[in-house]
């Protein structure tokens, strides 16, 4: 029997949960399946004789080398499909899950062994608690399985199953989605503000009015999979609904969702006719909601430029870009911005009693309106 101490304290990611360690090895299972087509990933639940439960994740045809318990050591590294690239994961993910209890074992029938990781006082470390791999290749079973690693996880209690179940969308039949080249966007109410990445949860974005499962290669998470930040969401599925022609896109940029905040600018990927049916809906919604002298703003400054005789109405940036992109559209002409001395002296020519001023009366009128027309010429 070989054994292997890694050098991981037992409070590493003190943070991380059951629910958080067995993502990881889903992913890593997942993550084989895409770097290898015919590695198919597998997973199952289920409670043996003694009662205990049992959760089950493999591949067809992975097999583990004692050189992946080094820590960053990965053969993912620069694969853009990929989730795991940190080359910590299921080394972590093991160490979680002994710190909170549970029993793995790996099951390397495809080299003949059987990895017991568990933790062990090290003389080295000063009798400090190390995550310590056995590795014994003196195999326990008669006959090897068509596949060649399953990891078994010893403990997994009914409802810490449906936790699993609800941060993996390979366990759940997600409904109704839309399939874009940058991921999915999940349309059922219970995924709303749910951010997943190739099936996985990640975190919880509220702004989001609906769901998204995007693929790995189009956005950056970090070590822990947590998002870098909001700008990279709203982005993102802003370019996944530019993908598509769906007249939600309306709807949502007429609430102001953080989910299309930029779409006109991924737009460029639709056809021209179907970009035109999407601005056009934009402004028919928006002429039935306000009227036709409606005239879409986003801001007080905006607003004070419209025209008298034109209604201004608040909305979005996304919305009033759609509206304004229509071809139905017709900009109204600005109003013209009169000077004090043009209005005085529109004033002065509609005076009822012109006729009865004096000619010296006239003269020193104009006189006045020349110096204030010289005052304004220095302030413009």
């Amino acid at each position: 029997m070989r054994k292997y101490e890694l050098t991981l304290s037992p409070d590493y990611v003190s943070d991380w949960s059951a629910v958080d360690a067995v993502r990881e090895l889903f992913q890593n299972a997942l993550d084989q399946e895409v770097m290898q087509k015919d590695n198919k990933m597998f997973f199952g639940y289920g409670r043996r004789s003694d009662n205990v439960g049992v959760l089950y994740i493999g591949n067809k045809s992975s097999v583990l080398k004692a050189k992946t318990l080094l820590m960053g050591a990965s053969t993912k590294r620069g694969n853009r499909d990929t989730i795991g690239k940190f080359g910590e994961g299921y080394k972590v993910a093991t160490l979680v899950l002994l710190r909170l209890g549970f029993k793995v074992t790996f099951y390397n029938y495809g080299a003949r062994e059987v990895w017991q990781p568990r933790f062990v006082k090290s003389r080295r470390y000063g009798g400090e608690n190390i995550l310590t791999f056995f590795i014994n290749d003196k195999w326990p079973w008669e006959k090897v399985p068509d596949n060649n690693l399953t990891i078994e996880i010893e403990g997994i209690t009914p409802e810490l199953y449906k936790e699993i179940v609800e941060t993996n969308l390979h366990l759940q039949d997600v409904g109704e989605t839309i399939e874009t080249s940058y991921g999915r966007i999940l349309l059922e109410e219970r995924y709303k503000g749910k951010v997943f990445v190739n099936g996985l949860w990640v975190c919880n974005y509220d702004p989001y009015l609906l769901g998204y499962d995007f693929k790995p290669a189009h956005i950056n998470i970090d070590r822990d999979r947590k998002l870098v930040s909001d700008l990279d969401l709203k982005w993102l599925s802003s370019k996944m609904w530019g993908a598509t022609s769906d007249p939600r896109i309306v709807e949502l940029a007429a609430k102001n969702a953080a989910d299309v905040q930029y779409v006109t600018f991924h737009l460029h990927q639709l056809p021209y006719d179907k970009r035109d049916e999407l601005y056009d809906k934009a402004f028919d919604d928006f002429v039935k909601e306000n009227g036709t002298k409606a005239i879409p703003v986003t801001d007080q400054e905006e607003l004070m430029k419209v025209p008298p005789s034109y209604k201004p109405v608040i909305v979005s940036q996304s919305s009033r870009a759609l509206i304004k992109s229509s071809r139905k559209y017709i900009e109204p002409e600005p109003a013209v911005k009169l000077t004090f001395s043009r209005r005085l002296q529109e004033w002065f020519d509609n005076l009822s009693v012109r006729n009865q001023i004096k000619g010296d009366e006239v003269a020193m009128f104009e006189h006045i309106l020349d110096e204030l027309e010289e005052v304004e010429a220095k302030w413009q």
